[in-house]
């Protein structure tokens, strides 16, 4: 946790400015979807208890399930480390002019004219990261609109302040009008119970304390909006600290759980220089016919070169995908069978300490 030096920090809204603040005393939708119905009253009630606006359970970064224990400190801050902060994107800021523009991310309705869909995520460094025509885009969590939990324990750790207020930035940019809201809310990014009106005054309220144009105060992965996967795989592949055979196979996000999509986007090129291949192949023949170049040594030995070359250019493309995937493959089952041991490992020494009684 970093020390703070200087003021104590302060919640970047007020007490009555949370859009959730206001809400029904029941719970009428509770057969609906998550994403559909109002948060639940416990929420909205002017309590600060971390088990009011904590899940019960998170997966961390390799995919483990951890609980939470809301009467340990050190528990709550784990999960807020792994909910707000977004290290991998501040280890490569200097690169990320390579993967997006230093400006505000596009509002939804934009995102939309653009053909774009939104794909949740609850993995906040892949908040407002798109892929082709997808936009991931993280919920607004429960606790960050409440100020006592800010207090309580955002405050207390100055990244993950600047994390925090950087992410309510993004909603900033994100939801700049009522059809806006309405598509944060259909989409599930925000609650349905939040009414325009109370949304308006929280942004001018956030507005107060967080300079949109300066980004003080703001967590520097948040100068950026949209960021492209494709180019982040590359950037950190060649500036991850941790480089290495995982980072360099899998990049940022390893996106492909089929083999065809790995092929299809990778040697989609292949099949273009074919048919420019066979193109300038009928185009020799047809000049091998011509007096004019069937009779010139240049044109005869150029014809010669390029028909060999299309010979064996298609056997060394198909070699190269043949042990690309081969290597791909054989990469996943040993990283499958290292985790495998690992998992039965950790199990192991879990349940001997479970029957031996130790705590």
């Amino acid at each position: 946790m970093d020390k703070l030096s200087g003021p104590p920090l302060e919640p970047p809204f007020g007490f009555h400015d949370s859009p959730i603040r206001h809400c029904l005393a029941h719970d009428p939708n509770a057969e609906q979807s998550p994403h559909q119905r109002p948060f639940p009253q416990a929420i909205c009630a002017l309590q600060s208890e971390a088990s009011l606006v904590l899940p019960a359970v998170y997966h961390d970064k390799s995919h483990s399930l951890q609980s939470i224990d809301e009467n340990d400190e050190a528990s709550i801050q784990k999960f807020l480390e792994w909910e707000l902060k977004v290290p991998r994107l501040n280890e490569i800021h200097e690169h990320l002019w390579l993967a997006g523009r230093p400006a505000s991310a596009r509002p939804l309705h934009r995102q939309a004219m653009l053909g774009r869909d939104i794909a949740i995520t609850e993995q906040v460094d892949l908040h407002m990261v798109r892929q082709e025509s997808r936009m991931f885009l993280k919920p607004m969590p429960d606790f960050i609109l409440d100020d006592a939990f800010w207090k309580d324990h955002i405050c207390k750790d100055f990244e993950l302040y600047e994390c925090a207020r950087g992410f309510l930035l993004s909603y900033i940019w994100l939801v700049c009008s009522k059809s806006d809201l309405r598509m944060a809310q259909n989409k599930g990014l925000l609650a349905p119970n939040v009414s325009w009106e109370r949304w308006k005054g929280f942004t001018k309220s956030l507005l107060c304390t967080i300079n949109f144009e300066s980004l003080e105060g703001v967590n520097r992965r948040y100068h950026y909006g949209e960021l492209r996967l494709s180019r982040l795989n590359w950037i950190y592949r060649l500036s991850s600290r941790n480089r290495g055979l995982t980072t360099l196979v899998r990049g940022y996000m390893y996106g492909y759980n089929r083999y065809s999509d790995i092929v299809q986007r990778n040697f989609a090129w292949v099949l273009v220089a074919f048919v420019y291949i066979t193109i300038v192949l009928t185009a020799m023949q047809v000049g091998l016919a011509t007096d004019r170049l069937g009779n010139s040594d240049m044109f005869q030995n150029a014809s010669y070169g390029f028909t060999v070359f299309s010979i064996i250019t298609p056997l060394i493309v198909i070699v190269v995908i043949i042990l690309n995937l081969f290597c791909l493959s054989a990469f996943n089952v040993l990283a499958t069978l290292s985790f495998k041991k690992k998992m039965d490992g950790d199990r192991r020494i879990l349940l001997e300490h479970n029957n031996s009684g130790t705590p």
